[in-house]
């Protein structure tokens, strides 16, 4: 078996000390900080709510949220002390519930879609370059994609971005095996539409348009019309409808639109305005962004192996269309990557986690150049230099963290263990890279991203979670709470607020229908009732009007960049 320009690499290696390896390495890249109690705001305590609703309450089919949140989601459906939550589908909701039946409510529970996601992808690469590629380009891919930041970063995150990932991924290697010829096809064909049933349970029809799209620019560019027949679509949207659509079908038949015209119903929340509005419309405030943003954000997620990703795409373009009758996997993983950043990028909402789906045919790619590179006698200038600009790196990495947290005040003398031991494996990297050992310095740059992994995920130097949750506010404010005491927020609590102070409810002073938004008369309304009233602030410039409107004494009990805890402080006895 050749690689893709047609030259013979070394024969298969042994799977399992492979596989032992890349579980280590995406095991330890999830284990870093993932049972952290911090939920950061809005994402991970939203999720941890409705996964944490779903257990206690039973209802599996219908995620939902407190009633306290509705005007964050004015058009989906209230439903007593809770609304119907329609803006993501169940799958992920599922995995988290089920965690949490185990584990109780905590924050592993609420990340564990994630973390198995990220595992799940790394070894779902790893098997899709074993099949492409023989030698160590599977698991040169795989420990790409086990330490891209970005992906790193999300599988701590719980969202279901990574579930996502691992499931276009399935399908991606499923696609390979029927295109590439196998003796098992309807083995490959249940994994492509039971894969693709399941994208649709976790983020809706992107799960399918994309790898749908990837595969129609593949065809269509390798000329193998063959090979839609042999993807068995007919029978594959059976499988993959008798997947998902029960659920649709479920909950178009549950929430009908509203007999008063309060809502639209959910298919057309979640389709209409969930996906085509996100598209065409910016809807949910998520503003578009500069044209290459999402390209930039993939760079970024990408370091340090965007180095060598410019060579590896050239060389899998060039030598794709030169091979793509024999070899249409050469067209099919940049096509993936391409689609998937082009279509968002035409997306009127662009959020960088939109681009994880194209990091696995990246890494693929990456990890078949630096195989190819590394089984040769003279790997070539470009790989040389890439080596030359990443391992040392990690030195000028160590020296900016110092000067940057110094300078912003984030400096804490234990951290010079961690930037000590960066520059020792720089400087390993370096020597072995002046000895032209290329595997080893290879292998140093991987050690130095799992050490800077680890100091970032554990030390927090820059103090992401404490800023990015209400942990530490809440905490301060158990303490001080007593009977009789008030508890709001204001414009919109972040949800780690509710998540904390879980299960007594944090009322907002919103307006009443048609609008709900939050009030600042009603805010002071509220600050100015005969007794304490706690209020965690999103917006600290509120705290002046306050201040100045407010009848009694406010106190700040607790400041963060994104949120502040005041308390007022009535007279025992209030003048009537």
């Amino acid at each position: 078996m050749s690689d893709l320009a047609g030259r013979e690499l070394t024969p298969r290696s042994r799977w399992f000390p492979e596989i032992l390896l890349l579980l280590a390495l995406s095991g330890w890249a999830v284990g870093i900080h993932f049972s952290h109690r911090t939920l950061m705001d809005p994402d991970e305590p939203r999720t941890a709510i409705v996964c944490r609703l779903m257990a206690e309450q039973g209802d599996w089919l219908s995620p939902h949220l407190p009633a306290v949140f509705h005007h964050d989601y004015p058009h989906d459906r209230l439903e007593g002390d809770l609304f119907a939550y329609w803006d993501k589908p169940p799958l992920a909701f599922w995995i988290g519930a089920a965690a949490m039946k185990v584990l109780g409510p905590t924050a592993a529970a609420a990340r564990f879609p994630a973390g198995l996601g990220h595992i799940a992808t790394v070894l779902l690469v790893y098997a899709a370059g074993r099949r492409l590629w023989p030698g160590r380009a599977g698991l040169w891919a795989g420990i790409v994609m086990a330490l891209a930041p970005m992906a790193m970063v999300f599988a701590h995150i719980a969202r279901m971005d990574s579930l996502m990932a691992a499931l276009m991924t399935a399908m991606l290697l499923a696609v390979l095996h029927l295109v590439l010829g196998t003796n098992r096809p309807w083995t490959w064909t249940l994994v492509l539409y039971v894969a693709a049933g399941l994208g649709l349970l976790t983020k809706g029809p992107a799960a399918v348009v994309l790898p749908a799209a990837a595969v129609g620019v593949t065809v269509a560019l390798t000329g193998r019309w063959g090979d839609l027949w042999r993807l068995h679509p007919f029978a594959g949207a059976v499988i993959c409808l008798a997947i998902a659509a029960p659920w649709y079908i479920y909950m178009g038949w549950r929430y009908l639109p509203a007999a008063d015209g309060s809502d639209a119903g959910f298919l057309h929340e979640f389709l209409i305005r969930q996906h085509l509005g996100r598209a065409t419309g910016g809807e949910y405030g998520h503003a578009g962004h500069f044209p290459g943003f999402l390209l930039g954000v993939l760079a970024a997620g990408l370091v340090p192996w965007t180095i060598f990703l410019p060579a590896a795409c050239a060389r899998a373009v060039r030598d794709g269309w030169r091979l793509r009758r024999e070899h249409p996997a050469a067209i099919l993983l940049p096509a993936w990557a391409a689609i998937v950043v082009i279509a968002f990028s035409l997306s009127r909402t662009q959020l960088p986690h939109y681009v994880l789906p194209a990091i696995p045919p990246l890494a693929l790619i990456t990890g078949a150049y630096l195989a190819d590179r590394l089984a040769q006698a003279n790997p070539g200038g470009w790989f040389r230099m890439g080596l030359a600009l990443t391992v040392p790196m990690g030195a000028l990495l160590a020296v900016g963290a110092v000067v940057g947290l110094r300078y912003f005040d984030y400096w804490h003398n234990s951290y010079a263990f961690a930037v000590a031991g960066l520059l020792g494996i720089a400087a390993a990297g370096t020597w072995l890279l002046l000895r032209r050992n290329y595997s080893a310095a290879l292998a140093f740059l991987a050690a130095g991203i799992v050490f800077a992994a680890t100091f970032v995920f554990t030390a927090d130097p820059l103090h992401i979670y404490q800023n990015s949750s209400t942990r530490y506010e809440v905490n301060v404010l158990k303490k001080a709470l007593q009977p009789g005491d008030a508890v709001i927020a204001y414009p919109y609590t972040p949800y780690s607020t509710a998540w904390y102070l879980w299960p007594r409810p944090v009322p907002y002073p919103t307006a009443s229908p048609p609008s709900g938004a939050p009030s600042v008369l009603l805010l002071v309304a509220e600050m100015n009732q005969p007794r304490r009233t706690f209020c965690m602030l999103q917006k600290a410039a509120t705290l002046e009007v306050l201040r100045r409107e407010v009848r009694w004494p406010v106190r700040v009990l607790s400041a963060a960049p994104d949120h502040t805890l005041i308390v007022t402080e009535p007279p025992e006895k209030p003048a009537p």
